[in-house]
């Protein structure tokens, strides 16, 4: 069994090879900024398909994820080439991602309402499906770059804040030039045409994006794991024995619990964030690319602070602890509008209270995100530590399915409760103004205090892992002695 990359002697992950891992997350967030903050919007409200269809039609496509993910993972485990386990399904996943990517906001003109939801469904399908054969082998290289607990945390930091950043520039750019208001507030966000505007720049940035990390860290590939030469290759029982092997283990079922609330919430939260933000605080475009590249702020804030502290508590206690600030400062900006507490809208001051408030919460969101990331990197060598068998590649597409499975059950979710309260559709009965202030008041109900209870059951699910920095510390000291004692 090889032992796992050391990139340097002192475990230090080399600047550039952060850079290019980053990089590829760009992708993610293109995607995540496509699916959470226009694409409901887009069909729903601007194409007249049902906000119930819309939500499923995104459901649908992760009910594939729920297969392709993890299979793509125990592949790429079992894969063998010149150039390594990983790298072959990341270079093939570029241009096929863009190309579907494109096709998503380009559906013909004419559609029934079938065959807008088949169109939907079918580019919804193409755009996780090629992201999957990216980002799962590409976030299997991250446990092999370094096994220093605390190193980790900061590579992943890494990829969050290139992601991240990315997403915000792109979110930013949407805002500003493509949806941009032409003759009255509102417009840009109704109109047909921009969407498809952006399907064509973000299928250049997720080709790109993809393309660029696979170059700048196929360097690696002779320092990372192969697949032993007497390994059974892929197959669909081996996949099964894969997939159950890796369900015993105790930390991964609590991860996988912990997320089963906190991303449904999430995926509800990001389903009506626009929303919220063009019908509920009634912000302009410019606003809200403006609040767009604030993230950048908050995004810097959690990279700057998770080092610390991670240091002083261990990733399990860490989340706690932000988790519940996220559950308390959350929903404030709503209770407070409800109480009369907040500027008008329209006012500059409104803005301002907005960032000022997404400044905190954002950024305790970000933290959460990297320590979840870092700690699923703990168990790939808990499990090797029970087991004797390296599965990267299926514990972290296992994790980043359900993360997406269970956000894309919330974004089902977002979508039926557009549908629950009667929000409207077209360019007339959906302007900014026009929408009944019932509508707007259940639309901040659910949005705001709603997510709490969810997020509150992540929190118990994450207090019962058993996975803390002494038993790591542990399971790496065993581990490097039975390496020593096997070479």
């Amino acid at each position: 069994m090889n032992a796992p990359i050391r990139v340097t002697e002192n475990q230090q992950v080399p600047f550039g090879i952060r850079i290019a891992y980053g990089i590829g997350s760009i992708a993610d967030a293109t995607k995540n900024t496509a699916f959470n903050a226009f694409l409901v919007v887009y069909y729903a409200t601007v194409l007249g398909l049902p906000g119930t269809l819309s939500g499923l039609a995104i459901f649908i496509a992760l009910c594939v994820d729920a297969v392709t993910d993890p299979m793509v993972g125990s592949i790429s485990d079992h894969f063998r080439s010149r150039w390594g386990r990983r790298h072959p399904f990341m270079y093939f996943a570029a241009v096929p991602m863009g190309l579907c990517f494109f096709g998503l906001f380009s559906p013909p003109e004419g559609l029934s309402e079938q065959q807008l939801f088949v169109w939907l469904v079918a580019f919804a399908i193409g755009v996780r499906l090629f992201l999957t054969f990216y980002s799962v082998p590409s976030n299997a290289l991250g446990p092999e770059m370094t096994t220093d607990y605390d190193e980790r945390t900061q590579l992943v930091a890494f990829r969050w804040l290139i992601g991240w950043g990315g997403g915000a520039i792109v979110t930013a750019a949407a805002w500003f030039f493509i949806f941009a208001d032409v003759v009255q507030k509102g417009d840009g966000r109704l109109d047909p045409a921009n969407y498809q505007i952006f399907g064509l720049v973000g299928a250049i940035v997720v080709t790109t994006a993809i393309l660029a990390s696979s170059l700048g860290t196929h360097r690696l590939i002779p320092h990372l794991h192969q697949a032993n030469a007497d390994a059974q290759g892929f197959s669909l029982i081996e996949f099964g024995r894969d997939a159950v092997s890796a369900f015993k283990n105790h930390s991964l079922r609590v991860v996988l619990a912990s997320s089963l609330f906190s991303a449904t919430a999430m995926g509800i939260s990001e389903v009506l964030g626009t929303y919220m933000s063009t019908w509920f605080w009634e912000f302009e475009t410019g606003q809200m690319g403006v609040m767009a590249l604030a993230v950048i702020f908050p995004l810097l804030l959690g990279f700057s602070l998770v080092g610390p502290i991670s240091g002083r508590l261990d990733k399990r206690q860490a989340i706690i602890v932000l988790a519940l600030f996220a559950i308390l400062w959350g929903p404030l900006p709503v209770l407070f509008r409800f109480a009369g507490w907040m500027p008008e809208n329209g006012s500059d001051l409104l803005v301002i209270v907005i960032m000022a408030h997404g400044m905190f919460s954002v950024g305790a969101m970000i933290q959460i995100g990297i320590l979840n990331s870092s700690i699923v990197m703990d168990i790939t060598d808990e499990y090797e530590y029970e087991t004797g068998e390296r599965r990267e590649g299926t514990f972290m597409a296992t994790i980043a399915f359900m993360g997406k499975a269970i956000s894309g059950f919330g974004n089902f979710l977002g979508g039926v409760l557009i549908d629950a309260i009667d929000f409207p559709t077209g360019a007339t009965d959906a302007a900014v103004g026009a929408v009944p202030d019932e509508t707007i008041f259940l639309l901040g109900l659910a949005a705001g205090p709603g997510m709490a209870v969810f997020h509150l059951f992540g929190i118990w699910f994450m207090s019962r892992l058993r996975l803390t920095r002494e038993r790591y510390a542990m399971i790496a000291s065993a581990l490097e002695e039975r390496r020593r004692t096997t070479d």
